[in-house]
């Protein structure tokens, strides 16, 4: 190509996005002309400056900022992709792009925020912000940058997410042939991280890696080599000198001229006027230039004489002095995708309310910068869109508009006046979340965040009284009153197996008695930093989903609800869990036989193990798109499994490999054994909800979860099933967990011995345990027994004294405490025969009752647990003495005497019942053989 060594000026207008007002464009010499030119022509990749605009060209068209749908076949597991949109472009002989050249096509390229460290020849410095401000159809006017994937070769593409991942919104450039002024544009995150290079096709722009998992630095130049080179476009036009000043303001006004990377380019020498223009109720407070206050004139400053670049200048604004301080809420709503910011809502104040007709969308807008809680990691910083404002007579929303077309208006019945104004928020569009919606940034993101929500209007508020209000809004709370009800814990403070758990307890226990517990499991990577509690809730989560219908229903849904966060899917961490929800259980506020489970991905995986290690625990799982089950012989052998109730659910293409395993499972596995007594399976052929607000919205193939949560179970648009979904198609998976009840065996003490002994008899009675899922190192027992019928007798004694170690008793009439140890492996298996207690029993007929009425247990940490006891019913009866008619412990002539009147009895006899115990020999008739048996027995011969 030819080297043009020329700077050249793009003579474009430009918006600004740093305030939250539009800037009026003045007609001045920085901005130039305000069009693009007739003509574009290569550029010499040594004249490329950050803080120019250029088109982005291969040789199959120009990327333009507008979504595109990619078509993907063989590269990708799923279907297809969003990407950017591609537009033809006409070359000439001399090289020179003669076709038309709209401004969706114009990019401008800003100081970009790439931190990963630099590998293999790549990552080098920031990379460049690629920033457009004219948007197409699914447009928007965030950086270009790729949206996460899960495991697949083609990642989104979009410039309407404002999750500010540094890395994932900064495109470097790595140049191909600098002869012929080739570049690739790729996002680097790191060597064998996740690695893109910006890739034109037939069908657009995607952001294309070498594998569909992480890359090397290798594997990215090697897709660089594959992909179509790419070329940058400017002007055909020759220009002098120019310098740029970095224009920029605060929040509540804004400045202008001004651009997206906030370059305003002046040609040498020349001056250039800026004009601040605070947003209504608001007034210029200071303004710097290169960090030195400056006087203003009618809101306007000139820098004169510009001869160099990197002069800045930045306003900031303040209320009016006329204005009157409003507080507005934050309102986060729980949808099946994750937390999702729906509406601000602006307080009135105690006897003050406006008309509905004196309030319109159009007089509001709303903006954020939110972060990280470090305060400084940028997740969205930018302008939301409003669809509507509305009033309310309590803070909240009376619901959302619908982003399907044709579908229903949700909200009815809006008031005529409130005291509080909704101005609710464009949340969801075809596209998906649109920018700023999600708390966390975007599906992936696993964080919380500092909320700061500014809302301007451009003119006063009417009030029912007939004043006015000039409104200076500040942002007084938070709230998502699904979340809002968790709080922290930990499941083993300070002992083993410990984990970081959100709780919700629902106080209804308290009139209902033991409701039941569900168990959430966040999928890998959607933990969270440590000290994060609320990060697993941020994204798609079923314990949200599940409060969140707890809101809506009230009543139908009473349970309490555990999300779990950062799990080790080992016994360890199980059984600290366990002992968790025993101590609720003991408590009387979770009952035990409903305790249900379900997770995603890692956290399926997590569920599954959790199953198989302790099936007796559970009565319902749900696991989304991951894990394994018992086979046939584990079935088989361990009874328990096969009274836990399983709904799985994974896509056909899911990458665990489940919606394959799975199917095999109800195809010809132990799916198919009738060994479980409930058991299903959704293998899905797409992730489409279908409900509000997703009306056929289609996630990648592993992720499940929003689909699952959202659907009615008949509406999932499903490849293969087994189970009851004929009796379930209206209603939603937590209508089918909440059917399902355990009957379990309790963990308890036994008791064990004879069931019947005579008079004078000594016998022994074995305790033990049974059904415990846990470590037990000491115990304190206390025994009662029925003192009238039965004598102690001795001390109880150890069944095996390396096991199990009796330290000491205490006894009162009917009474002994127990005090005892585990010994070596004892303590990991505490489920079997501990020792015997030996009773006599008295010369008193009738049932004697020895039972177990406290059993204490302690595990190693310390932490002590009630558990079930158990009674053993004996029966005791004299002994039968031969000849003894007269019941008075001997035989003698008075029992002769009974017999003798019987003589001549036989079994034809209609008083035969009454007399036949007198037929000593047992031969129907009592006859003089009875008379001398007993006679003898009176002799003792």
């Amino acid at each position: 190509m030819r080297k043009l060594r020329l700077v050249v000026a793009l003579l474009i207008c430009f918006i600004m996005v740093s305030g939250v007002m539009l800037p009026n464009f003045s007609q001045n010499k920085a901005e130039a002309a305000p069009g693009p030119s007739d003509t574009w022509r290569q550029v010499d990749l040594a004249d490329f400056q950050i803080g120019k605009s250029y088109l982005i060209v291969s040789e199959i068209g120009a990327l333009a900022n507008a979504q595109a749908t990619i078509d993907t076949p063989g590269d990708v597991t799923g279907d297809t992709q969003i990407g950017m949109l591609s537009k033809p472009v006409t070359i000439d002989e001399e090289g020179l792009i003669t076709s038309e050249v709209t401004d969706d096509m114009i990019w401008q390229f800003g100081l970009g925020t790439n931190t990963a460290a630099a590998s293999g020849g790549l990552g080098e410095g920031p990379g460049y912000h690629v920033l457009n401000n004219a948007p197409g159809a699914g447009g928007g006017t965030e950086p270009l940058r790729r949206e996460s994937s899960f495991n697949a070769q083609h990642a989104p593409l979009n410039t309407t997410g404002a999750a500010i991942n540094g890395n994932q919104q900064s495109m470097l450039m790595h140049v191909l042939d600098e002869n012929e002024g080739t570049v690739s544009l790729y996002i680097w995150g790191g060597n064998s991280q996740w690695n893109m290079a910006l890739t034109s096709t037939e069908s657009g722009y995607t952001a294309k890696s070498k594998a569909a998992s992480t890359t090397s630095a290798a594997q990215l130049l090697a897709q660089m080599q594959e992909s179509p080179a790419l070329r940058l476009y400017e002007p055909n036009v020759t220009v002098g000198v120019q310098h740029y000043v970095m224009a920029s303001s605060g929040t509540n006004g804004s400045i202008s001229p001004s651009s997206l990377a906030g370059h305003v380019w002046v040609n040498d020498g020349e001056d250039v006027t800026f004009t601040f223009n605070p947003a209504f109720g608001f007034e210029v407070d200071k303004v710097t230039v290169n960090g030195e206050e400056v006087a203003v004139t009618d809101n306007t400053y000139t820098i004169e004489n510009v001869t160099a670049s990197s002069t800045s200048i930045h306003v900031t604004f303040k209320p009016a002095s006329n204005a009157g301080d409003l507080p507005f809420t934050v309102y986060n709503d729980i949808f099946s995708v994750g937390n999702v910011t729906t509406a601000v809502i602006i307080d009135l104040g105690e006897g003050n309310a406006a008309n509905l007709a004196d309030l319109s969308a159009d007089m509001f807008t709303a903006a954020a910068k939110n972060t990280r809680l470090d305060g400084s990691t940028v997740i969205f910083d930018g302008l939301r869109n409003i669809t509507r404002v509305y009033v309310n007579n309590d803070p909240e929303p009376l619901g959302y508009i619908s982003p399907a077309p044709g579908s229903d208006d949700l909200v009815t019945d809006m008031p005529a006046s409130g005291r509080y104004i909704i101005v609710e928020l464009e949340f969801w569009n075809v596209n998906g979340y649109t920018s700023g919606a999600m708390v966390s940034g975007n599906l992936q993101n696993a964080y919380s965040a500092i909320l700061n929500y500014r809302v301007n209007v451009d003119r006063e508020i009417k009030l029912t009284n007939g004043t006015a209000v000039t409104p200076s809004f500040t942002q007084v709370a938070v709230v998502n009153p699904a979340l809002d009800k968790f709080v922290p814990d930990k499941t083993n403070p300070g002992g083993t197996g410990s984990m970081d758990i959100l709780i919700s307890i629902d106080e209804s226990w308290e009139d209902e008695g033991p409701l039941p517990l569900f168990i959430y499991n966040h999928g890998g990577g959607r933990g969270g930093p440590s000290g994060d509690f609320f990060a697993p809730m941020q994204t798609a989560n079923g314990a949200a989903v599940l409060s969140k219908r707890q809101l809506e229903n009230p009543g139908k849904y009473n349970a309490h609800i555990i999300a779990t966060q950062n799990h080790a899917d080992n016994q360890t961490n199980n059984l600290a869990l366990i002992a968790y929800v025993g101590k609720l259980a003991a408590e009387g506020k979770v009952d035990p036989s409903r305790v249900y489970m379900s997770g995603f991905s890692m956290g399926s995986m997590y569920t599954l193990g959790f199953f198989n290690r302790n099936p007796e625990f559970l009565a319902a799982i749900v696991p989304l798109a991951g894990g394994n089950l018992p086979n046939v012989a584990q079935l088989t052998a361990n009874p328990e499994y096969t009274k836990t109730a399983i709904w799985l659910n994974a896509h056909k293409n899911d990458t665990t490999g489940a919606g394959t395993s799975w199917r095999q499972y109800f195809e010809t596995g132990a799916g198919t054994s009738g060994l479980y007594l409930e058991a299903n399976v959704s293998i899905l052929e797409t992730n489409q909800a279908f409900n509000f607000p997703y009306y056929g919205f289609d996630w990648t193939p592993h992720e499940t979860e929003a689909q699952v949560f959202s659907n009615l179970i008949g509406q999932s648009n499903i490849s293969f099933k087994s189970g009851n979904h004929a009796e379930y198609a209206d209603k939603n998976i937590f209508d089918w967990m909440f059917d399902q009840q355990r009957k379990n065996t309790t963990s308890s003490a036994t008791l064990s011995g004879p069931d019947l002994v005579k008079f004078g008899d000594t016998f022994d009675v074995t305790y033990g345990l049974e059904s415990l899922k846990q470590e037990v190192y000491a115990q304190d027992i206390t025994i009662e027994y029925d003192a009238d019928k039965l004598d102690l007798v001795g001390e109880p004694v150890s069944v095996d004294t390396l096991k199990f170690e009796i330290l000491d008793t205490d006894k009162l009439e009917g009474i002994i405490r127990i005090i005892g140890i585990h010994l070596n492996e004892s303590a990991n298996n505490p489920n079997q025969d501990l020792f015997k207690l030996s009773f006599k029993a008295k010369t008193t007929a009738g049932i004697a009752d020895i039972e177990v009425t406290q059993l204490v247990l302690a595990d190693g940490n310390g932490v002590e647990a009630e558990i079930d006891g158990d009674t053993h019913k004996v029966k005791i009866e004299k002994p039968i003495t031969t000849g003894d008619f007269n019941d008075d412990s001997r035989v003698s002539v008075g029992d002769l005497a009974l017999l003798a009147k019987a003589y001549g009895k036989s079994s034809d006899s209609p008083d035969w019942d009454l007399v036949k115990q007198y037929d000593l020999n047992k031969d129907g008739t009592v006859d003089i053989e009875d008379l001398v048996k007993l006679a003898r027995l009176i002799l003792n011969k």
